[in-house]
Parts: structure tokens; sequence; C-alpha cells
């Protein structure tokens, strides 16, 4: 079996464009291990139906959470049952185009050192229309050059446009438990790229950008400093494992200050998220409580934009 899509399931909205994209897929040596991770009876029938034609057929394995999985847990649940020797986990709500696994098998062949891939991204919003296109990449990039690229902010993680070798990913121990979600797919690719990341310029993946991809609740939202930090620890050891090599370009306390600056930009960007389900006094009360990891800076922007709420920026998310 070349691979294995990872199929974990929370909503219904756009999950049949999401299978229609499997089904359509030119390359046809792979399994489908679905997931379906709802937390209530009701939304666990309502995905099984949507799923119906697909329960039974030899190569898909049907699955449900007795209760709702965290997402890392859900992730590595779908992991154990993966036969494939590259595996992807696709969202519920983005879109695999028809050669998807056939440029992937064509890459992971030529690479075949190389444990993680990524493709070229077309995003789209809730209706399906063009937002933009993410960057194009090399061919081939080391595992420090990708990471400071994503410091630079010129590297775009999202989940389904990665594929990764499936034993190098349970060797490492699956996705990261420590993660809330936030960044569990974005450790993960750091991690995977210590024989460089592979990179197809094909666009291969339609990512849907909607407000239904985020938790705004505030618990959530302080969450996710806890994976930032999380994000900042693992990316600075591979600083200094890389670092530490003779050939190494960039000098380590060079790239630990563009760390730190990316990991405050990403605290900054939860106060963002939670600026568009707050009015004015819920913002500065959230900065307030939450001081040690924001910066003013992040405050008055999050202020700007909560008051142009209605620009593109909040459209596209």
């Amino acid at each position: 079996m070349k691979f294995t899509i990872g199929l974990p399931i929370i909503k219904t909205e756009y999950l049949q464009a999401t299978l229609d994209g499997i089904q359509n897929q030119t390359f046809t040596d792979y399994e489908v291990v679905i997931k379906n991770n709802a937390s209530t009876p009701e939304k666990k029938a309502e995905i099984k139906k949507v799923c119906s034609e697909w329960i039974g057929k030899e190569n898909v394995k049907y699955f449900e959470s007795n209760e709702q999985l965290s997402m890392t847990a859900n992730f590595n649940s779908i992991l154990e049952h993966a036969k494939g020797d590259y595996f992807t986990i696709m969202s519920d709500d983005d879109i695999m185009e028809p050669e998807y696994l056939q440029e992937f098998a064509l890459l992971s062949s030529k690479y075949p050192d190389v444990k993680v891939f990524h493709c070229r991204v077309k995003r789209i919003d809730g209706n399906g229309s063009l937002l933009d296109f993410s960057e194009n990449c090399p061919e081939w990039e080391s595992q420090i050059d990708f990471i400071y690229q994503r410091m630079k902010s010129k590297r775009t993680l999202y989940l389904s446009d990665f594929l990764v070798d499936t034993q190098a990913l349970k060797e490492i121990g699956g996705f990261p438990i420590e993660s809330f979600g936030w960044g569990c797919d974005e450790i993960t690719w750091c991690r995977l790229a210590y024989n460089g990341i592979g990179f197809t310029p094909k666009v291969l993946l339609k990512y849907r950008r909607f407000l239904g991809n985020f938790s705004m609740s505030k618990e959530n939202l302080l969450k996710r400093f806890k994976d930032v930090e999380l994000i900042d620890e693992i990316i600075n050891n591979i600083i200094t494992n890389n670092t530490a090599k003779k050939d190494c370009l960039y000098p380590q306390s060079y790239l630990q200050n563009l760390n730190a600056h990316k990991t405050q930009k990403q605290k900054d960007f939860v106060l963002e998220h939670f600026a568009k389900s707050s009015n004015y006094i819920g913002i500065l009360l959230f900065f307030a409580q939450n001081k040690k990891e924001l910066t003013y800076k992040g405050l008055f922007k999050a202020i700007i934009l909560k008051t142009f709420f209605k620009n593109k920026f909040y459209n596209a998310v």
C-alpha cells in the first residue's frame, strides 16, 4: 500500500466535497482511515450518514470515538491503523486535487530518503471562492533552511498539504501528545525534516479558510499560548542541533532571536483571534489577564483590526 489518507471528522458542512476529492484521485493505491470523532450521538449519526457509501469498501476503515478525542490523540489513533508507506491527514473541509497522490508518488520516488513533503495550496473561502495561493518553495531544502524561512514568515504550514513517511512518523511517537492541537502538525513536519523537505509547485490542495476553522473560546485561546511555547521549545532544540554542525550557515544566536520574535508574533495573533468574537472591553480584559504573553503592539493591532472587522482580512479568515 502506497498511501494512507487519514480522515478525522467532526463536522459535515463540507465533508462531501472532501470525500469527492479523495474519490477522484488518479492514483488508486491508497487506503482511507475514517475516524468519526463527533461530540454528540446526533452528530455521529449525521457523519456516518454522509460516509455511508464509503463504509464497507475494501480500502476503507471506519471507526468511531467512544468520546471525543483531542486533536493529537485522534490523529494518533488514525496513525495506529495506517498501512501505507506514506501518510496524510485530510481535514474534513479541504479538497484534494485529482493529481494529489500521483504527484506525491513521483516526488517521494525522486527523494526516497526524505521523510516529509508538501505542495502549493489554493486558499478558498467558505463559499469556495478563490482567496489566494501559498508561496512557491524549492523542490528540496534542508531542515534548518525550512525553519529559517518559516521564522521569516515565508513558509505556510497547514495540515493536509503535507505528506510524511508513515514509519518515520511512528518512530517519533506520532503527533506530539503534549500539544492541544494548535501547531501539532507544524511541530511534526519540522521534526521529520531531518533529511530535508520535498516540495511540488503544483497546486494539489484547496484549503478552506473561514471562521469555522477556529475556536474562539477564551479557554482554547489560552491553550494556544501553551502550544506556542511548545513550538518555541522544539524549534529551539532543532536550531541548537543544526547550528552545532560546522557547515551551518546561520549563527545560533541569530536563529534563536528570530524564533523568539516569531513566538511573540504568534502569541499576539491569539489576541487578534480573540478580538473577532469579543467587544473592546473584552479585548482589554483578555490583554490585562495575559500581559506576560502579549505586547502592546499586539493589543494595538487587535483593536485596529476589530475596528475594521468587515475588511478583507476578516472576510478571508
